[in-house]
């Protein structure tokens, strides 16, 4: 069993939004604010598979932000939750058994809520796409 702790796992968030306010376009922060502060009900709702393919599917183009939050964030829950998966590839995803997918997805929805907290104090008010 995964023990966390609270003021790590809220270091983690926080860092994490640092580091996609560097990577992303100053221009972009907004709209990457929006995308972090709909994480939680996207994760609930598509789940881990697709955000790792869409992390994937977003790196080119006028989304590029998209797929840089996507990434960044499954960096942070790689490194938070000790799970060995590769975030840039959807496939080791499906390689996990149903229990350990089940509990990754579970703290990466906390997760999300942990970046929905933090993004507009370090992201800005969210302006939609």
């Amino acid at each position: 069993m995964l023990k966390l702790d609270t003021r790590e796992f809220s270091n983690s968030a926080y860092n994490g939004l640092l580091e996609v306010k560097r990577i992303v376009k100053a221009n972009s922060h907004s709209k990457a604010s929006s995308i972090v502060q709909r994480l939680p009900s996207y994760i609930s709702t598509w789940g881990l598979y697709r955000l790792a393919g869409d992390g994937l599917k977003y790196q080119k183009g006028e989304t590029k932000y998209k797929g840089q939050v996507y990434q960044e964030f499954l960096k942070k829950l790689q490194d938070l939750s000790h799970v060995a998966f590769a975030y840039d590839d959807p496939n080791t995803l499906f390689g996990l058994e149903v229990h350990a997918y089940a509990g990754l997805n579970r703290l990466a929805i906390e997760l999300a809520r942990e970046w929905s907290f933090w993004a507009v104090p370090i992201l800005g008010e969210a302006k939609e796409e």
